[in-house]
């Protein structure tokens, strides 16, 4: 049994809790270290299941894009042609174009007979009036096969530009649906760099957490053992006080044994 005049059992009772506060805290900053690493492989394996969602969203709204753009194709590429073929029937690319294009045009199938209505139509009044062998009746019908001609030939034109202009509006409208496939690529880089920095943030968050935690884990350890080293050094001093203690208490309690004494004590003898 440690003696309280000597010291020592308060300086071993020191030295047993800074081991115990030493244990406590390591074993403290061990869960805290496998709390920390749980977190961050938390982080880490919920990243890649956030950007395939995101993958796969922007591949879905991609394929919507696409699909609406592949209906309009169709148009756009009739439009395109037809675009062509009037400029070619207007002259635009010379000679050989519009050569082309009379050699594509086709007489509508009202033409031949709207020739022979006027062909008849002629012949009945040069022959009431007794010329319908001359030249001017030939003349006349050519004339008026030529001007039906030139009407079918524009009736067609005019069929060209109309589709031409549908084309041009379907390629309108291919022009906005891919600038959504764009704004969805766009969209898709900030989201992702969105995932990564918010990410970036709770790793850093985690981390700083954990350290001030484990930072305030060793001081209070630091304080616990400052404290039990504290006591370590005064318990000599407490041991010395002890005996001294005992040591005035002891010489006051002889002293007053001796004044009880006759011929010692002051009061004894009388």
């Amino acid at each position: 049994m440690a003696s309280a005049f000597s010291g020592s059992g308060g300086r071993n009772a020191a030295i047993w809790g800074a081991q115990q506060a030493v244990q406590n805290a390591q074993l403290i900053q061990n869960l805290l270290g496998e709390a920390k690493g749980a977190a961050l492989d938390a982080i880490a394996s919920a990243q890649p299941q956030t950007l395939s969602a995101l993958d796969q969203g922007y591949a879905a709204g991609r394929g919507a894009y696409q699909g609406a753009l592949d209906r309009y194709q169709p148009w756009t590429a009739a439009g395109a042609r037809a675009l062509d073929l009037y400029g070619d029937s207007l002259g635009l690319d010379g000679a050989g174009g519009n050569a082309g294009a009379v050699a594509a045009f086709q007489a509508s199938p009202g033409y031949r007979y709207q020739v022979d209505q006027a062909t008849d139509a002629v012949a009945r009044k040069n022959s009431a009036l007794g010329i319908l062998g001359s030249g001017n009746t030939q003349q006349a019908i050519a004339d008026r096969a030529r001007q039906l001609a030139n009407q079918d030939y524009g009736s067609w034109q005019s069929q060209l530009g109309g589709l031409a202009n549908t084309g041009f509006q379907a390629a309108g409208a291919q022009a906005g649906l891919q600038k959504g496939i764009g704004d969805l690529d766009v969209g898709r880089g900030r989201d992702i760099a969105n995932i990564y920095a918010a990410d970036a943030g709770r790793r850093a968050n985690t981390i700083n957490t954990y350290a001030q935690l484990g930072a305030n884990n060793l001081s209070g350890m630091g304080q616990s053992i400052l404290g039990l080293g504290t006591k370590a050094f005064t318990a000599g001093d407490d041991a010395s006080a002890n005996r001294l203690n005992f040591g005035l208490n002891t010489a006051g309690t002889l002293i007053n044994a001796l004044k009880l004494i006759p011929g010692v004590g002051g009061t004894g003898g009388k």
